[in-house]
């Protein structure tokens, strides 16, 4: 993708991925509800030209805001339009050739930087090619989470993961600043957030943290206090990869820790 910075698209900050839309992108993608996206290289591109290279489901268009990419040379002032959960987000294995006419069929017009509303038909056939071209346990398992999604069958939660995300970013923003004569806030206004997040087995949850008696996996310390609701120890079970990276939902992959070390294992 010679010369498009957009492929940072992919990159994920704390489980969130933060998107750029090109100028003449769709206007019903700013109407709130969730749309997807197959990303493609441009067919005049010196190399890798006219390819699917990823696809992303749970997107929610968010507004124009600027952001600056930082590389090892210099620095690129981009903007942002959208998120979507870094567990519906997918680089293929291996990219789909063909983009253009999989999308717009063999004689299709294609004008540069648009976005186009597929069909069903056309999106079946593309979902056939991406699932040819992947070849990772961890890409079949995004990719069939990315399905449910598109066929309604993963449902939406109140989880505030993009919310805590971008919230985390200012937070870490404001920590560079000199801080004087902060108000805050008297009477916070609320907003409805939707996400998506995994389905998890709550006997995993309990298995690990009955195993743990009460003491931390990273640490060895003792809980650090006994549960109102469970009047057990106090610990937090975390997933040693992520199911976001494809990891399982498994007591072999699940310890039990304390509340400093769970931050420690995500923030450290």
């Amino acid at each position: 993708m010679d010369g498009f910075h957009e492929a940072v698209n992919f990159k994920g900050e704390n489980g969130v991925i933060r998107g750029y839309l090109p100028p003449r992108h769709l206007a019903a993608m700013r109407d709130g509800e969730p749309f997807s996206l197959i990303t493609i290289t441009a067919k005049s591109a010196n190399t890798g030209g006219n390819l699917i290279v990823g696809i992303q489901a749970g997107c929610r268009y968010v507004g124009e805001t600027p952001r600056q990419w930082v590389g090892a040379i210099k620095s690129v002032d981009l903007v942002w339009h959208h998120t979507c959960p870094e567990s519906l987000s997918l680089i293929l294995d291996k990219p789909v050739p063909g983009a253009r006419e999989l999308i717009l069929g063999k004689n299709g017009k294609w004008v540069r930087g648009p976005t186009y509303k597929l069909t069903s038909i056309a999106l079946r056939k593309i979902l056939d090619q991406i699932e040819k071209h992947t070849n990772t346990s961890a890409s079949r398992k995004k990719l069939s989470n990315i399905k449910a999604s598109l066929d309604g069958k993963l449902p939406p939660s109140t989880l505030d993961l993009e919310a805590n995300a971008s919230f985390e970013e200012e937070v870490n923003k404001a920590l560079k600043q000199k801080l004087t004569n902060v108000k805050g806030n008297s009477s916070p206004s609320q907003r409805e957030v939707r996400s998506f997040q995994f389905i998890r087995d709550p006997k995993v949850v309990a298995y690990v943290l009955k195993n743990s008696k009460g003491k931390c996996f990273d640490c060895g310390m003792d809980a650090p206090f006994i549960s109102k609701s469970t009047g057990e120890p106090y610990l937090e079970v975390h997933h040693i990869r992520m199911l976001k990276d494809g990891g399982e939902d498994t007591i072999n992959n699940a310890v039990a820790l304390c509340p400093n070390c769970h931050r420690k294992r995500h923030f450290g």
